[in-house]
């Protein structure tokens, strides 16, 4: 894996190595940035995350599409009425799709739809051609989140303990709180025909090699006073447990065609987060398929495993607090897979980029591929501690697949 990092420590100028959003500046570009700020503003966890990202980016997709008629619809199918803007088509589907889903940013949202509505040219916004792209992106907008109201997020389902048994998943330290989300397993998909279409096979048997292997790797390495994790590793662990959607997003932005068209670039963002969202909808429906435990447990508990080569540390915590649900898949592996697969299709693999978070200010890391940052985001979960090794290659995989079939079967040219 040729991979180039530079680490930049707190303090040290670094606006040189990031790429500027502002540098590919568009209707669709501008308002999936104002949808980074929108959903930052409001605190949600990256599973609510990617669900907003794609739910505001078919409704762009659609309503630009629809006026555009570049390439195949997605789910709105009326007609755009003859002669719509589709900048302002734009803009009315973002701004209608984020205060449905963020009505607390209501503020912040009318602000940014007068600045866009002002920069298109036009009788100063108020032409008819603007008004019929607003009416229709209104339209596209409460067309799909209405469809999305019912997608199985609200559903009240049991909560979900796991087990005390070896192998089982229970919350840490003790199994008392209920894992996080576990409706989002039965979610509606964007591409897949449910959520468990690219369902993985088993973990390994706690009594195999190969889960030994993965425990003793995470045992050592992922442990908080690591004496075998570098510094660069630690950073990187501490870099991508601090990105999410949004990061990734940012990235999309970063390296758009500069000759892309309006449609062209909602497309790419649309294929960006509905495999994204898959992503995060297959991982988590083998989460709670399977039940598998964290390391914390693993290793703390290595001597009910029935394994011989593995040992029990009762004192072991881990780099990087674990999130609340089970561990295999690794869902990080997956989303950040199926993004970078989408990105090395639609651009050619070899594409550099940067990626920092605000969550982390003053690190950074450049790669030259999209598959080495897919690849290595998994080996951060290891060094990290929250994640076996079958976990996150497995999770990479899935991703990929689920990538593949979203460019080869959806929004494609008419």
């Amino acid at each position: 894996m040729k991979t180039k990092h530079i680490i930049v420590a707190v303090g040290i100028a670094c606006a040189a190595l990031l790429p500027s959003s502002g540098s590919r500046a568009d209707m669709v570009t501008d308002w999936n940035e104002t949808a980074e700020a929108v959903i930052r503003a409001s605190t949600p966890s990256p599973p609510i995350q990617i669900r907003a990202l794609a739910i505001v980016n078919t409704a762009i997709y659609d309503a630009v599409n629809g006026i555009a008629r570049t390439y195949q619809p997605y789910f709105v199918t009326d007609a755009a009425p003859r002669g719509a803007r589709n900048e302002a088509a734009a803009a009315q589907a973002a701004f209608t799709a984020l205060l449905g889903l963020f009505p607390g940013q209501a503020g912040l949202l009318e602000e940014k739809l007068a600045e866009s509505l002002a920069s298109i040219p036009g009788d100063r916004g108020r032409s008819h051609s603007i008004a019929r792209g607003r009416a229709w992106g209104e339209h596209v907008a409460r067309t799909v989140l209405a469809w999305r109201a019912t997608d199985g997020l609200s559903t009240v389902v049991p909560p979900y303990f796991g087990g005390f048994a070896p192998g089982q998943w229970r919350s840490i330290p003790d199994g008392t709180v209920p894992g996080a989300l576990p409706q989002y397993a039965m979610l509606v998909p964007f591409t897949m025909s449910n959520s468990s279409q690219f369902r993985p096979g088993p973990p390994p048997g706690l009594d195999s090699p190969q889960y030994a292997a993965d425990v003793n790797e995470v045992e050592a390495i992922g442990r908080v006073d690591s004496a075998i994790r570098t510094e660069t590793q630690t950073q990187l662990s501490l870099l991508w447990a601090a990105t999410s959607p949004l990061e990734e997003n940012a990235v999309a932005r970063s390296v758009v065609p500069r000759a892309y068209a309006l449609a062209d670039t909602a497309r790419f963002f649309a294929l960006i987060n509905f495999a994204a969202c898959d992503g995060m909808i297959a991982g988590f429906d083998a989460k709670y398929h399977y039940g598998f435990w964290r390391p914390f447990h693993a290793i703390r508990l290595a001597d009910t495993d029935g394994n011989p080569a593995t040992e029990p540390d009762p004192s072991w915590t881990s780099l990087i607090p674990a999130p609340n649900h089970p561990e295999y898949i690794s869902t990080h592996s997956t989303v950040t897979g199926a993004t970078m697969r989408v990105l090395a299709l639609l651009l050619g693999n070899q594409t550099p980029f940067t990626l920092s978070s605000p969550a982390l200010p003053g690190v950074t890391v450049t790669y030259q591929s999209f598959s080495d940052a897919a690849v290595e985001v998994g080996l951060s979960r290891i060094w990290g501690g929250i994640h076996f090794r079958t976990a996150c290659e497995v999770g990479r995989v899935v991703g990929e697949s689920i990538a593949d079939q979203a460019v080869t079967n959806y929004l494609l040219p008419r």
